[in-house]
């Protein structure tokens, strides 16, 4: 069950470059399309230069870090074979804003080139830190400047291709719910300003898995 929705999220993803029917979701940042194949469903943000108003420049110039990483904020990556981006989400816990920044990033952006093996990881390893991590989550869409509600959206993407995982078919389970009551328990000590941001990741979040169960239908 696992390999068959996987595999259905990846050609969806792989096959956006022959969808026509977008909406604007961001004058500035980004295009949504919704795809339909064999009753599939996988929604696709394209990610452009535009999005990137942070400066990392300091990073792209540095001859340590990592080529992949640097390929991402470029959008010159290929689907990561060996998973490296997942050794990314150590990198938000640094002590440095701007690295922080950086990587999170290049995890966003990992998420428009993910296959199926890539993209299980992915959704697994986003959903553990989004859950333990709340506070640092959310904290990076304080800078409007760097990460913006598109940002957020493809972030409830990543989220949908675990929840597909978890749910093994039984649609009808509150998981979502269950989920974003979870943040709000782990997030306590975090600033209206965040805990606005998961009140907006849950609705996104919401549409996403009702979108997606509707397409299995």
């Amino acid at each position: 069950m696992k390999n068959f929705i996987l595999s259905i999220l990846t050609f969806g993803l792989f096959a956006c470059n022959n969808i026509t029917d977008k909406k604007s979701l961001d004058n500035e940042t980004a295009n949504e399309s919704l795809i339909q194949i064999d009753s599939s469903y996988v929604d696709t943000i394209a990610i452009t230069k535009d999005n990137l108003t942070c400066d990392f420049d300091r990073f792209l110039k540095d001859p340590k870090i990592p080529k992949l990483a640097k390929d991402l904020i470029n959008n010159k990556a290929k689907n990561p074979s060996d998973n490296e981006p997942l050794d990314y989400f150590d990198k938000l816990k640094s002590k440095d804003i701007e690295e922080r920044e950086f990587y999170f990033r290049a995890i966003t952006n990992s998420y428009r080139i993910a296959d199926g093996a890539y993209s299980e990881g992915l959704g697994y390893t986003a959903k553990e830190f989004i859950q333990n991590y709340p506070k640092d989550f959310t904290s990076f869409f304080d800078n409007k400047s760097c990460f913006t509600d598109s940002d957020l959206e493809i972030w409830a993407n990543i989220l949908v291709l675990e929840f597909a995982i978890d749910s093994d078919g039984e649609y009808d389970k509150p998981i979502i719910d269950q989920f974003i009551n979870k943040l709000k328990s782990n997030c306590k000590e975090c600033s209206s300003t965040q805990k606005e941001t998961i009140n907006k990741f849950g609705l996104t979040l919401n549409q996403k898995w009702k979108e997606y169960v509707k397409s299995m239908n």
